[in-house]
């Protein structure tokens, strides 16, 4: 089966008695426990059904994103459909020419809810890909998001896979695979479009409704410059982005954003959720999801705590791993640099935006970028904010410079950490829009790099006794405003380990400061982490 290269891969460099990482691709949202997606992947259907009735949306969202990532993530690419392949294209992710027999088998696996399928996902591991289309919810109010292909077994292999004992393929090869193929639902009550939206010009008249069995026929689902179509009245809420290397899976807003009514060509729009009745809409809920495909790289599937145990949290994705602390701060570079394209879709487009380069610094440019080192950010972010377990303390803040854009703190967690739970569900919400409005803006306006106002700030309570902090460059400056020089970087990483001290006198707790270089080899944050016990991580998107 062929390898196909990839155009962005960072890599990890851990210290501090971390093992040495592997190389990753791009900037991605977390990963989950191997033998847990195994089993859960196997009876996604089961856990839908079960928890319907008994969990939030918000929940279901959740299991859902965590099944989806843990296959994406092992992929060696995508296969999608394409209105108009350019040469660059490799042929072979063609999904409709290359695997018509396998969508076909789907659509009657199926039966009557439908199966519209978006993309495939090439495993290692098969000969034939799994499928994600979509069909009918299951009140059939609106739409899910459903996998079709083989089930895991409990150690992780593929039921009928190329790998799997013989005793699960048998001498009818291909048939006993396609009979232990399975539909099952991994996302419920996508939304559905409704006639008035504020994105778009408002309809003379709302046209006559048609049954959404009918509707997602009708419903088209190739890529077009990197882009599945912008969706219309009655059709699912939901509209994937792919890179050139056709590695991506992001989900984007359904509309076309018209730069004419004055609407934030920078913003980060989403798909949606929505759970509705016959009458009336129940609750909505924006659709966050990113992940690259990188079977090149096998990450970790899973992490212990100091007593040897599996621990519970977030084991992590590309900037941060091993979040068990219930007491934890991150504190995030909203620096211009951060806008740099990581995954270019191939395509132009017809507006200028403007992103950061290395090495040519700001830029305007109508070519279509798939995935900022920011929007990369943001995505591990949501997944995080979504995944951490109720009853964590957190605390989020940007710095860039004084008066800048980015040089803000989470409002709710200004004074001290905020505690995440079932009792206060806007709560994860208003941190997720937080981090979401880190892109809004004209890049050159987000700011520069001055860390130590927030740095101190994470200093200043009892509670917090584990800090993530990420950055893309070096200070502008050091703690007195002076040029940032070499000899500033024990300096630093002194003064923290002086105030951890101080903490610990006190009778406080002190900090652990895990620190995530992105692009860069930063000597500094190495030693940041290494005098406070915390871990350094580089990830270079090269």
């Amino acid at each position: 089966m062929r390898y196909f290269p990839l155009q962005a891969k960072p890599c990890r460099v851990k210290f501090d008695g971390f093992t040495l990482p592997e190389l990753m691709v791009g900037v991605v949202a977390g990963t989950m426990i191997m033998g847990a997606s195994s089993v859960a992947l196997r009876t996604t259907q089961t856990l839908i059904s079960e928890s319907q009735g008994k969990a939030t949306l918000r929940q279901n969202t959740t299991n859902g994103l965590r099944l989806m990532r843990s296959e994406v993530e092992r992929s060696m690419n995508l296969l999608v459909t394409r209105t108009n392949p350019s040469e660059q294209d490799d042929p072979e992710t063609d999904l409709i020419s290359n695997h018509s027999e396998v969508v076909s088998l789907c659509q009657t696996k199926a039966g009557s809810q439908g199966f519209k399928p978006i993309f495939g996902i090439n495993m290692v591991e098969l000969d034939d890909p799994v499928i994600y289309g979509v069909s009918l919810s299951s009140n059939k109010h609106g739409y899910s998001l459903m996998r079709c292909g083989a089930p895991l077994n409990m150690d992780g292999s593929y039921l009928g896979s190329k790998s799997a004992s013989s005793d699960t393929t048998g001498s009818d090869g291909n048939e006993n695979y396609q009979s232990k193929m399975f539909v099952s639902r991994v996302l419920d009550d996508i939304g559905t479009i409704p006639c008035k939206v504020n994105d778009l010009a408002e309809y003379e008249g709302c046209p006559t409704g048609q049954p959404l069995a009918d509707v997602l026929q009708q419903s088209d689902f190739s890529f077009t410059q990197g882009k599945t179509p912008a969706r219309t009245f009655q059709q699912p809420a939901i509209r994937v982005q792919t890179d050139i290397n056709t590695k991506l899976v992001k989900f984007i807003d359904p509309y076309i954003l018209d730069d004419t009514k004055n609407d934030d060509p920078y913003q980060i729009s989403a798909s949606y959720l929505e759970r509705t009745s016959e009458v009336k809409s129940q609750t909505k809920q924006d659709l966050h999801f990113a992940a690259f495909a990188r079977a090149d790289k096998r990450v970790r599937y899973g992490f212990n705590d100091t007593n040897g145990n599996q621990g519970e949290g977030y084991s992590g994705g590309a900037f941060f791993q091993n979040i068990t602390s219930r007491n934890v701060r991150f504190i995030l570079d909203g620096s211009g640099s951060m806008s740099a394209c990581v995954a270019w879709s191939g395509e132009y487009g017809n507006t200028r935006r403007r992103f950061y380069d290395p090495e040519r610094g700001y830029i305007r440019t109508s070519r279509v970028c798939s995935f900022t080192r920011m929007e990369a950010l943001q995505h591990e972010m949501i997944d995080i904010i979504q995944n951490l377990p109720d009853a964590t303390k957190m605390g989020l803040a940007a710095f860039s410079t004084d008066g800048r854009r980015n040089n803000k703190t989470w409002t709710l967690s200004k004074s001290n950490l905020v505690e995440l739970g079932p009792e206060n569900s806007d709560t994860r919400q208003s941190a997720i829009d937080f981090v979401l409005s880190l892109s809004s803006g004209d890049p050159r306006y987000w700011g520069g790099t001055m860390p130590w106002d927030t740095l101190d700030e994470a200093f200043g309570d009892g509670i917090t006794d584990t800090v993530y902090f990420l950055s893309d460059g070096k200070p502008n400056y050091d703690q007195n405003s002076g040029s940032w020089r070499s000899d500033d970087y024990e300096t630093v990483a002194d003064y923290y380990a002086g105030l951890n001290a101080t903490r610990v006198t006190n009778g406080n707790r002190s900090i652990k400061i895990n620190s995530t270089s992105v692009g860069l080899d930063s000597t500094w944050m190495q030693l940041l982490s290494s005098k406070t016990s915390g871990s350094y991580i580089k990830v270079e998107d090269l």
